[in-house]
């Protein structure tokens, strides 16, 4: 299996590998760190710092390049490949404390054999690292759990913890969510468990200051270099000063639902032509909305250019969307956004069709796309089963599902729908997926239905029922 793992992955890199334009933009900002210049672009006035991504992943790239060279990303992606196999194991270690020898195995089947975790490790993106890091985060949180009554080794691993928190949040500005998550269950189980809020309120605290404390230098650098406060990569990647187009964002978060709006409008603006026949109905109030909408996408065909008035009359047309629509505007659409993230495809690093649902127009692409598609809804359907099979271990419940659904709320803010801003969840989803099938497996190996009792037994790998967890991990039972 472990072969056939990593045979698949490799294929991946050499047949399936992906280098978008943000790939590009930070291998350039790799290059910069490499000759010297630290976290810069470069402009026609020289070498400029910038603070629009921030320094984990560009780190990452510029240590690719020493090893395979400047420019070559197959190099990282090999690198990355190491990472989603560790990503694996720690799914499967965190499904083995969470629910016996049994669940880690299906887990570790889960994830080694996930295409969606192997497209992301042949794309020179964030991804990889970011799930590697949160999942290694998770899986140091119930290790200090477990040793809670020994607090030298669990301080070691609460330390740890906050390391891979820490390498989150440098390689994306929305990785600082795993805090939160992981402090809500935590808290729960203090309020529950007196005896246990110093340790648990010792261990947060701890877990906090090494997730932060690489932000001090970094911030401060900010301050030095644009003098703002700035500890993060604001919402629009940009620099301070830097033209942001806010009324043509505002006029897609006011019809985009799905990534496909996104490849044929969103991604094409300034640089391609965007075809107003791709625009859906919807985007337009009213047929003379739609007349002015159009207008201004034939003027920005002509020089693919973006002009500040152009932004301006755009923001007009979203301003009257949302006078017409508040609800659609405001729950609709985000929701709709959130659930398109859930449930495409995740084709979005492959060589396939986004408009899959035009079967006649490409066959083999559609059925493919379909076929991936049916394999996430497996994914979560399994998910869901898990979640409710846990619904009496809140504890392991909650740190399992907070972060999926605190990240669900973050991305109902954003005015985009891309598949792989829900990619960081997948582990908490593999791990609820194994905790189902195990208990499915069970089942079928005892040659009909089990008693709770002893399927939580099955769960649990040892004993004879819920209170085999009770012992392993205190706590576990509330």
């Amino acid at each position: 299996m472990a072969l056939a793992a990593v045979l698949l992955r490799l294929f991946f890199v050499w047949q399936l590998s992906m280098v978008t334009d943000d790939s590009l933009f930070y291998g350039e900002l790799a290059g910069a760190m490499l000759h010297g210049h630290g976290l810069a672009v470069e402009k026609a006035t020289g070498w400029q710092p910038t603070l629009s991504r921030l320094p984990g992943y560009p780190a990452f790239l510029a240590l690719s390049f020493l090893l395979g060279g400047e420019g070559h990303y197959r190099t990282a992606m090999l690198l990355q490949v190491g990472f989603d196999l560790l990503t694996c194991l720690l799914v499967a270690d965190i499904a083995r404390r969470v629910a016996g020898e049994r669940a880690a195995r299906m887990a570790l089947l889960l994830a080694a054999f996930c295409p969606f975790l192997m497209s992301y490790a042949a794309a020179a993106l964030t991804e990889c690292l970011e799930v590697f890091c949160l999942t290694a985060a998770l899986d140091c949180v119930l290790i200090a759990l477990e040793l809670g009554a020994k607090p030298e080794p669990a301080r070691r691993w609460w330390v740890l913890a906050g390391v891979c928190c820490a390498g989150a949040i440098l390689l994306r500005p929305d990785g600082g969510l795993i805090l939160g998550a992981l402090a809500l269950p935590l808290a729960a189980l203090g309020w529950r468990q007196k005896e246990r809020r110093r340790e648990l309120l010792s261990g947060t605290l701890l877990l906090f200051i090494v997730s932060l404390a690489p932000l001090a230098p970094w911030t401060l650098r900010n301050w030095r270099a644009f003098h703002v406060f700035q500890p993060l990569v604001n919402t629009h990647a940009s620099d301070p000063g830097e033209s942001v187009p806010l009324g043509w964002e505002r006029w897609l978060r006011s019809w985009v639902l799905d990534y496909a709006s996104m490849e044929d409008v969103a991604f094409r603006v300034g640089t391609e032509h965007i075809d107003p026949s791709s625009v859906p109905s919807w985007a337009y109030s009213s047929e003379e909305q739609g007349a002015r909408g159009r207008r201004l996408l034939e003027q920005h065909n002509e020089r693919y250019r973006f002009s500040r008035q152009m932004d301006r009359q755009f923001g007009e047309l979203a301003a009257e969307n949302i006078r017409s629509h508040p609800l659609r505007y405001h729950v609709l659409l985000p929701a709709a956004r959130v659930a398109d993230m859930w449930l495409r495809p995740r084709t979005e690093m492959l060589p396939l069709n986004i408009h899959f649902w035009r079967i006649r127009q490409d066959p083999y692409d559609s059925a493919c796309s379909l076929a991936l598609a049916a394999l996430n809804l497996g994914y979560l359907a399994a998910a869901v089963a898990g979640a409710w099979l846990l619904r009496n271990k809140r504890t392991f419940l909650g740190l399992l599902v907070t972060y999926p659904v605190v990240r669900s709320l973050f991305l109902g803010t954003i005015p985009t729908a891309e598949d792989r801003y829900t990619m960081e969840c997948l582990p908490f989803v593999l791990v609820l997926a194994a905790v189902s099938l195990s208990w499915w497996q069970e089942r079928q190996d005892s040659g009909g239905p089990l008693r709770r009792e002893s399927a939580w037994a099955a769960i649990a790998g040892t004993g004879t029922g819920p209170e085999t967890l009770q012992r392993k991990f205190p706590g576990s039972q509330d």
